[in-house]
């Protein structure tokens, strides 16, 4: 009945944009408070963001994707005065209006995201209709930023706030050759604020604020500025794509190497093991009609690698789809789980693959990203590595280097191995609380913190707010490597115990 209802009270008042803009506002709002939770704030940036990418969606074929890329999401938003990196998009192509609104209307999927602002976007060409829904999980709030200077070189400062839980901010700015560059901070107190941005030429800038708290470094602002460029005349020229496997190659490859030496990592150098192993991958994922880091017969990079090459200690892989390479490398470079993978410290190599594509009259890329630390020895020592790894991230934020403790030493790696063998990496377990243990061990601890991981490389530390605390002064390390039924075989089990003197 209240299905009816509904369809009855859409289909007797006419429908306008604006007005399916109204209602559907206030569905979202209402499915978040159904679900007991604090309902996100619409937003006008996201709002404007969205009515864009519905018109570029209602402009594109029914056959293409509905859904923009990130490099689109990210254009849409930063144009729009907004700097909300990779909300979430949630979209609805409909031949008529009514359609459009009611099948939205009866959408629960969207109230268990994260977010604190949104944005619903409407937009009809005779029938049709698209309606964009952008739910954004906002962490930094900016002071107004121009997105357009008409000429280079210019300054300007961008200050800001970042959001609980995130404690301290660094600024980078991407120039338009791909050049990246970390910027010092004119001021920081506490999450507040600000750095001199400059502009020094022509062209197309990313800015990207990071922001750090317990889960790691986080991107919490990304928007894009244009210095003297076409917008000068109101008109957009579309941006350089390579357009051949070994152009896609070098302008890659560059790009990660910039990013990596703007944060003190070593650049990859190119395979031609991994070369094959993403060429192949792209190409297969093109004729087989499929995007998925798993192919359909179960193969996924480790065993594609072993098929073709030596013995990987360890290995990653990005994937991104776009109209072209860079744009997909774009969305793979501020993308949380694919980001980590371009920054991690113990990859040395990388494959660069693309599959060209036309689908629907569209160009298309799909480009794989395959890093591995290969040919490298199996560490010698891993718990003094990792000890050695702790101090090099300590030196490398200027902080004073942590003294190993023998107690506390032995304390995680008694925890480290009971976890192993009950399967359970935490560090509260039925026979072992860790926190407590310190506690009554150690008599002169005011607080302690303990980071708890799972990996192949026990070095890869976890840039923690306790390893980040300047007040830390101890540390003691556990490291086992074992076979989990959950978590996979020869992994390593790592355990750090930070503690604060009183």
């Amino acid at each position: 009945m209240l299905a009816l209802a509904l369809s009855a009270l859409v289909a007797a008042a006419p429908l306008t944009a604006a007005s399916m803009e109204q209602q559907a506002a206030l569905h979202v709002v209402r499915e978040f408070e159904r679900v007991g939770r604090r309902a996100p704030v619409q937003d006008k940036a996201l709002t404007e963001a969205a009515r864009r990418l519905a018109r570029e969606s209602l402009a594109r074929g029914r056959t293409q994707p509905a859904a923009p890329d990130l490099h689109s999401l990210t254009m849409a938003v930063s144009d729009s005065g907004g700097a909300d990196p990779s909300p979430r998009a949630f979209i609805i192509r409909a031949w008529a209006h009514a359609q459009a609104l009611e099948a939205f209307l009866e959408r629960k999927d969207f109230n268990g995201e994260p977010a604190t602002h949104f944005g619903v976007g409407v937009v009809t060409s005779g029938e049709r209709a698209t309606l964009m829904l952008l739910l954004a999980e906002r962490k930094a709030e900016l002071v107004h930023f121009p997105r357009y200077f008409p000429r280079a070189p210019t300054t300007q400062v961008l200050c800001g706030q970042l959001a609980t839980p995130l404690l301290k901010a660094d600024v980078y700015v991407t120039l338009p050759d791909g050049t990246v560059e970390h910027l010092p901070l004119a001021r920081q107190t506490g999450p507040r604020f600000c750095a001199q941005v400059r502009f020094p030429r022509t062209g197309s800038y990313t800015v990207e604020v990071i922001g750090h708290g317990g889960r790691g470094p986080e991107v919490a602002a990304l928007f894009q500025v244009d210095v003297g460029g076409p917008r000068e005349q109101g008109q957009e020229e579309p941006a350089w794509e390579p357009t051949t496997v070994e152009e896609t190659r070098q302008a890659l490859i560059a790009r990660i190497n910039h990013l990596r030496r703007a944060h003190n990592l070593r650049p990859l150098t190119p395979d031609a093991v991994l070369n094959k192993v993403a060429q192949d991958y792209s190409e297969r994922m093109s004729r087989e009609g499929f995007f998925a880091h798993v192919a359909p017969d179960g193969s996924d990079v480790r065993s594609r690698l072993a098929e073709l090459g030596p013995s990987y200690r360890s290995a990653g892989e990005n994937l991104g789809l776009a109209p072209g390479p860079l744009s997909a490398h774009f969305g793979i470079e501020h993308s949380p789980g694919h980001r980590k993978n371009l920054l991690m410290p113990q990859f040395t190599q990388v494959g660069i693959g693309v599959a060209f594509k036309t689908v629907d009259g569209q160009p298309q890329a799909i480009v794989t990203e395959v890093f591995s630390a290969a040919g490298l020895p199996p560490k010698a020592d891993p718990l003094l590595e990792t000890y050695e790894a702790l101090a090099a991230k300590r030196a490398a934020r200027k902080l004073m280097p942590l003294r190993r403790s023998e107690m506390l030493e032995q304390i995680a790696m008694s925890h480290v191995r009971r976890a192993l063998k009950q399967d359970l990496p935490k560090t509260k377990l039925p026979d072992s609380r860790l926190h407590d243990r310190v506690f009554d061990t150690l008599g002169d601890v005011a607080t302690t913190a303990a980071d708890f991981y799972i990996t192949e490389d026990p070095t890869d530390v976890p840039e923690s707010v306790s390893l980040l605390d300047p007040r830390n002064t101890l540390v003691g390390v556990g490291v086992v490597r074992g076979d989990s039924p959950t978590y996979g075989k020869a992994k390593f089990w790592v355990v750090i115990i930070y503690t604060t003197p009183r």
